[in-house]
Parts: structure tokens; sequence; C-alpha cells
């Protein structure tokens, strides 16, 4: 065998164990994922943290239900009383505006509806209705009293609720006998109002300026 011979056998041999090294050290190499694949436990943008906060948002936004200081800031929307037997009195802020609500519309015993006798705010804190014992709980320095025709013959009264409300402080129904209803509202401060039956709610809503309507 020629020089020249052995040189060309000798190159080729080089080349071919660079190449095995070449490609063993390749076969090792971890794989590159495609632009966005997800691998291992890597969070994509969009789950996982960011959902969650949407989704507790998305609770969050929804409106407030209950009575009295669970019940605050209501906007527009109907709320339903999930308190079969019992009247439920809430109250909220809207704007410059506030509201307190009686609802009797889950009174088993309540018959004919409801109608709206009178109304009158004076400084006469409530009594309980047949005993005329003061109301305890009751906040306020002024009352608004409504009367209201209402034949529950379970008699049903409710409260006194407290508020954390600039104007509306506390509420009750302090009397439900013989066909008709008493309700009161603690007030802070002398106020602009008006009262509303809707169905076999009260609507009271008040502000310490006019109301505007």
């Amino acid at each position: 065998m020629s020089f020249r011979s052995k040189l060309a056998v000798a190159t080729g041999s080089v080349v071919l164990s660079a190449l095995a090294l070449t490609g063993c050290s390749a076969g090792a190499q971890p794989a590159v994922p495609a632009p966005g694949q997800v691998t291992g436990n890597q969070a994509s943008p969009g789950v996982g943290g960011a959902a969650g906060e949407s989704s507790e948002a998305a609770e969050n936004s929804g409106e407030a239900t209950g009575t009295g200081e669970s019940g605050e800031v209501r906007e527009s929307g109907q709320v339903i009383n999930d308190k079969p037997g019992e009247i439920d009195i809430r109250a909220g802020q809207h704007g410059s505006e506030e509201r307190v609500v009686f609802d009797l519309s889950t009174l088993p015993e309540l018959s004919g509806g409801i109608k709206l006798m009178k109304h009158e705010l004076n400084e006469q804190a409530p009594v309980w209705g047949g005993s005329g014992e003061p109301v305890e709980g009751m906040e306020g320095k002024s009352f608004l009293h409504v009367y209201l025709e209402a034949a529950d013959a379970a008699r049903t009264t409710a409260g006194p609720e407290s508020f954390g409300l600039p104007t509306a402080k506390s509420a009750v129904v302090n009397d439900n006998s013989h066909g008709t209803a008493e309700m009161t509202v603690g007030l802070d401060a002398g106020v602009d109002y008006e009262v509303l039956v809707e169905g076999e709610k009260v609507v009271i809503n008040m502000s310490r300026g006019p109301l505007g309507r």
C-alpha cells in the first residue's frame, strides 16, 4: 500500500470516529419544545393564578344578599328572600340615597298582600305591639314609622337590625297583629323620604337632601 493510500484510510477513520462521538452526544440532549408548548410543571399565561383571580373577582362582584349589616350596598337587581317564614330586613346605599327594604314575600300565612296605610317621622322610639315594651337595640335620633294593612295569621315580627349606613341606623317590625303591621326605621338625621309598596315588599328611599323625584 502506498503512502497516499495509507493517509486516505487514516483520514477516513478519524472522520468516522468524530461522527460517532457527535451522534452519541446529540442523543443525550433533551428535546427542545416547540414555541408555545408547555412542559413539566410550567404554567401557561391565562391559566392558574390569573384565572383563579378572575373567578374570585366574578364571585365578589355578585350582588350581596342577607339581612342587616351583611346586606349593605345593593345596586339594581332583584333580591330574593331566602328565609322562608321570616321577614327579611335589609338596607343599602345607592349614591347619595339610602334604602331600607322590609320583605314579607315568604310569610306562609300572609293573605291578601299588603297595603300602605300611613307613615310618620318623629322622635318616638318604637315599642312592641301588644305589650308596649320599648324595643331594645334600636339606634337613631328620630324614627320613621310605617303602618300597613297585612293579614298575617302568624303575627310575625322581625329585628331589630343594625346598619352601618350614614343615616339609616336600625330597623324593626315591632307590631303585626289584628290585620295591621308597624315597621320602624331609626335615623341619625332628618331626611327626605318616600315609601313604596312593591308586591309584598316595603321599600323606603331616603336622602339627607332632596330625593329629586
